[in-house]
């Protein structure tokens, strides 16, 4: 598929919202405030879960690094540290990865926690045979609530549909990596990732009022702000900035 990289831009936290950070390896470079020059609103979010310590993960790897660059999507990898005993410590794996990972086996009813999964929309797991390359993606998408933003905030809208309480997660991710492995399962592969999560950030609840969060600071590569149902996992609205 042909695909052309998304360019994306910042976020920080607005008026009263609590940040509980939740971390995983922390993110370099210098910060960078004000509106994000560019940005997509709404991208499918696709998360997978992966480790350099897992044997059958590579394939996934390599199809996440497609979907990264697809138009209209949004593909993010989170590395689980529930493999770093077998051998090999995968420099970023994080036991918040893993702790998202445990709360998808909930909302999607999964009987165990696995590695590689695919999650699309945070409402979705497709089984290990199924290769989302080869679906018709935007399908799904469903109805997400829209942004709207002006140079000093973004704001959600009210909505009376919500049924719920939603998280908002403000996530950090590099561009690309390679990684020479030296023992574990994937001894001697050097194996490459896209879109790897260095660093999410619980931002507070929301029940549907309306409301405005100042633009967060830029840092390194990625920068998404995702609006979350809690209780089913469903993600309501992205918006999302790459440089």
């Amino acid at each position: 598929m042909n695909g052309w990289r998304l360019i994306w831009a910042r976020l920080l936290l607005g008026l009263g919202l609590a940040l509980a950070p939740v971390s995983l390896v922390p993110t370099a470079g210098a910060q960078t405030w004000g509106p994000w020059p560019t940005f997509q609103i709404n991208p499918l979010v696709i998360e997978l879960f992966t480790s350099q310590g897992c044997h059958s993960c590579p394939p996934a790897d390599m199809e996440l690094e497609q979907l990264a660059d697809m138009p209209g999507v949004l593909g993010l990898s989170f590395h689980v540290d529930y493999w770093d005993y077998i051998g090999w410590r995968d420099p970023f794996a994080s036991e918040s990865a893993t702790h998202r990972q445990k709360y998808y086996r909930h909302v999607l009813a999964k009987r165990y926690i696995f590695t590689p999964q695919f999650v699309v929309g945070g409402s979705w797991s497709p089984d290990g045979r199924t290769s989302l390359l080869d679906l018709d993606l935007m399908s799904y998408k469903g109805d997400p609530l829209m942004f709207k933003t002006d140079q000093d905030w973004i704001y959600l809208p009210e909505t009376r549909t919500l049924n719920g309480i939603a998280d908002l997660w403000l996530v950090h991710f590099d561009h690309r990596h390679e990684t020479h492995i030296k023992s574990g399962e994937n001894a001697g592969r050097t194996l490459a990732y896209r879109h790897v999560v260095r660093d999410i950030k619980h931002l507070g609840d929301w029940r549907g009022e309306r409301r405005r969060i100042a633009w967060p600071p830029r840092i390194g590569y990625g920068i998404a702000l995702l609006v979350q149902h809690r209780g089913d996992g469903t993600i309501l609205a992205s918006i999302a900035h790459m440089q």
